[in-house]
């Protein structure tokens, strides 16, 4: 199982993610394990479908910090994207995190 972290995402009009930035994490040494890479949200689907963690990356005055987990969503009957598992957290929503231009 891999461990990825988002640290950006590029949202739709409507505010679904279509893509985000992340890179694989190395968590014994909490640091990057490769660099980060632009995916669309369909690679993110597929590492959470084959059972990897992919967390989000929030903005803080020391850097970014961990704390929600993404999970796969399914919207329009046919296509999935992810979004932040649990009940809403100030601060700590899509909206919050840095956003690709």
């Amino acid at each position: 199982m891999n461990t990825f972290a988002v640290s950006k995402v590029q949202l739709d009009d409507a505010g679904r993610i279509t893509a985000v930035l992340w890179g694989r994490v190395n968590t014994d040494q909490n640091a990057w394990a490769s660099p980060e890479e632009v995916v669309p949200v369909a690679t993110a689907v597929h590492a959470l479908l084959a059972g990897d963690q992919v967390f989000a990356l929030f903005p803080s005055v020391h850097g970014h910090l961990p704390d929600r987990r993404f999970a796969v969503a399914d919207y329009d009957g046919a296509r999935s994207t992810i979004v932040l598992e649990g009940p809403v957290a100030y601060e700590r929503e899509i909206h919050d995190m840095d956003r690709m231009a």
